[in-house]
């Protein structure tokens, strides 16, 4: 029989893959609390029930359609209890819908053709096998100056991301 953490690290598996990978709203219904709770600091307000988190994905993607996030390299889930913590990296190019859900500036125009990848960690609150928390924290300074909305690093301290590989 497996342990609330083994389920609970199934579920965020599903998710990451359904969810983040493969952009799946399904999955919001099958495996989130109905007042789920996700917030990341790159983009503007905290989204609140599983239609927010659904409308979330659905204009990231109208702005970055190839937009695809995975859990990253070696580093496995880590379960304790009803908490899950999974590393990750992404990103996708902008050739859609302009997007205005950044914490700071806004892609004012349709299709610039600017890319972003960037890499984060989340840590997942569960209950009764459902997420109902879903706290981020990614490299939104890197993704917001790889987008130019905000000051590029100084040249030399560039972040690079093996894409290819990811």
């Amino acid at each position: 029989m497996a342990t609330v953490e083994e389920r609970n690290k199934e579920v965020i598996a599903k998710y990451f893959t359904e969810y983040w990978g493969k952009l799946n709203l399904d999955i919001v219904d099958e495996v989130c609390a109905d007042d789920v709770f996700q917030s990341y600091p790159m983009h503007a307000n905290p989204k609140k029930g599983k239609a927010a988190v659904k409308q979330a994905m659905v204009d990231f993607k109208a702005a970055f359609p190839n937009l695809g996030f995975k859990t990253y390299g070696p580093y496995p889930l880590i379960a304790e209890g009803d908490y899950v913590f999974g590393r990750w990296i992404g990103g996708g190019t902008h050739t859609g819908a302009p997007f205005d859900d950044f914490s700071v500036g806004a892609l004012t125009k349709a299709n610039t053709g600017k890319q972003m990848w960037f890499s984060g960690m989340t840590i997942f609150t569960m209950k009764d096998g459902k997420i109902v928390k879903e706290i981020g924290e990614e490299g939104g300074l890197t993704a917001l100056q790889q987008l130019g909305l905000i000051e590029p690093p100084k040249e030399g301290r560039e972040m690079f991301y093996d894409v290819e590989n990811m």
